[in-house]
């Protein structure tokens, strides 16, 4: 069984990348287990914050670690990835060790925009290697969002469904696939 923690880069509670997560969930395939980790309670990283680390940043960190991979579910802001991102991923590379150093992580997003999250999502594969992050190249879902993509019953249209439902399995299957270095031996911190 694959345990993947999903992190939603929107803090609003109607986002549309919150329905695009909701549809991924749906459609996760048998013997993949997928958690939201919320970070909208997570203070804005300082590097005093590291002579006494917060305990919901010592938490957060936690789960991430338990988890076999990390989805990040993240709009576009000004054809970027948003700041509750880019905090988060600062905080799991904080406090002593890091959590994205052999880490399996897919991105996607939705966004109204002519692309869907594609630009953003660009800033972060060029951004997160270093870190010893291992992101899943292929399928990429980048969803433009239109005024009938997600329906008031918390599903999605046939076309964006299958995607997610695509992109899900292949997820799961880059998760659950051997690594060349385990992560213990990758993350040195």
């Amino acid at each position: 069984m694959a345990h993947i923690a999903y992190i939603i880069g929107s803090l609003a509670p109607d986002s549309i990348n919150r329905k695009l997560a909701r549809v991924i969930v749906d459609q996760a395939p048998a013997g993949t287990e997928l958690e939201e980790i919320d970070i909208s309670g997570l203070p804005l990283y300082d590097r005093h914050l590291d002579e006494d680390f917060p305990d919901v940043m010592a938490q957060f960190k936690q789960r991430v670690a338990d988890a076999d991979g990390l989805l990040l579910v993240t709009p576009e802001h000004n054809q970027s990835f948003p700041a509750p991102v880019k905090n988060a991923l600062d905080i799991l590379t904080r406090g002593g060790s890091s959590e994205l150093s052999g880490l399996k992580l897919g991105i996607v997003g939705a966004s109204p925009g002519r692309f869907g999250t594609i630009n953003g999502q660009s800033q972060l594969r060029q951004f997160l290697p270093p870190l010893g992050v291992r992101i899943m190249g292929s399928p990429v879902l980048a969803v433009t969002v239109g005024e009938n993509t997600f329906t008031d019953d918390g599903g999605a249209d046939e076309a964006t469904t299958r995607r997610a439902g695509d992109y899900i399995a292949a997820f799961s299957r880059f998760v659950a696939a051997p690594a060349v270095l385990p992560r213990e031996v990758v993350n040195t911190g």
